[in-house]
């Protein structure tokens, strides 16, 4: 969905909410990755800062989205999934880097602890269309044009190109956000996705990570280098933002946030 789009969809789901709450509300709005997490740090920055009546979760518009939702007076804080392109950057805007996620292969599948690259390039391929015990397969993918689908070839050659295979095959399933993928991750037997362990931890889904090549994805091992796929996540706020919000993006840059990030499967920087 084009993100204006997204953007005037969230206006109108929350316009009433907005209207009441005017000076009153932070509203966060972005990647999808980073709601649910965003979602506990606002609940826990509220408790000590009563003067804030709400931090409010706009719907998944993706890192351009999140972007376009703050150059337009919509959202108080974007986040993303990304660093800042040039062409999105303004002299106005604060970047603030709070944290690394793992970015995973998970599944509902209780009993598949551990793929290969070559397993899952076979996979998305058609290659290989059952899991061992006969189970049909179901892989989800994110458009092409998504960050998430350029994440995932990064992980191997053998993937990207398994990947351009996969979305000729008829009958995919392309989830358009990080919830519609961990929705249909959830609602698919035996299925096949990406997604953050911050998204999944967050948001208490049903969904397990797969380890790839034997480097399973935690924070740790994005600590000690032995798993290297991650999304990094950027707060971005006005220079001239109002007190509260400036009051919420240090607030996520202190200890309690750490808890709570670390807590959701984020790494965070000393």
């Amino acid at each position: 969905m084009n993100p204006l789009i997204r953007v005037a969809l969230a206006l109108l789901l929350l316009a009433g909410q907005v209207i009441a709450q005017a000076g009153e509300a932070i509203r966060i709005g972005g990647t999808g990755s980073a709601l649910g997490t965003m979602k506990l740090l606002g609940e826990a920055f509220v408790r000590q800062h009563r003067e804030v009546g709400t931090v409010t979760i706009l719907p998944s518009l993706g890192s351009p989205g999140g972007l376009s939702a703050l150059d337009a007076g919509v959202a108080d804080v974007a986040v993303t999934s990304r660093p800042l392109r040039e062409r999105e950057r303004r002299p106005y805007q604060r970047v603030i880097e709070y944290g690394r996620s793992p970015f995973a292969l998970v599944t509902n599948r209780t009993d598949i602890a551990e793929l290969t690259m070559r397993q899952v390039a076979d996979m998305l391929s058609g290659r290989t269309t059952h899991w061992p015990d006969g189970q049909l397969v179901r892989i989800v993918l994110r458009p092409e044009s998504d960050g998430d689908s350029r994440y995932l070839a990064d992980m191997a050659p053998e993937i990207a190109a398994a990947l351009e295979l996969a979305h000729q095959r008829p009958g995919m399933i392309v989830a358009p956000t990080d919830q519609d993928a961990a929705d249909q991750a959830e609602r698919q037997p035996g299925s096949l996705a990406t997604n953050t362990v911050a998204l999944l931890r967050s948001e208490g889904r049903r969904l397990h990570t797969i380890a790839l090549d034997g480097a399973h994805p935690t924070a740790r091992a994005l600590a000690d280098g032995s798993y290297r796929f991650y999304k990094p996540f950027f707060m971005v706020i006005r220079n001239d933002a109002p007190p509260g919000v400036a009051a919420f993006a240090e607030f996520v840059q202190g200890d309690e946030a750490r808890s709570i990030l670390e807590a959701n499967g984020h790494l965070v920087a000393n």
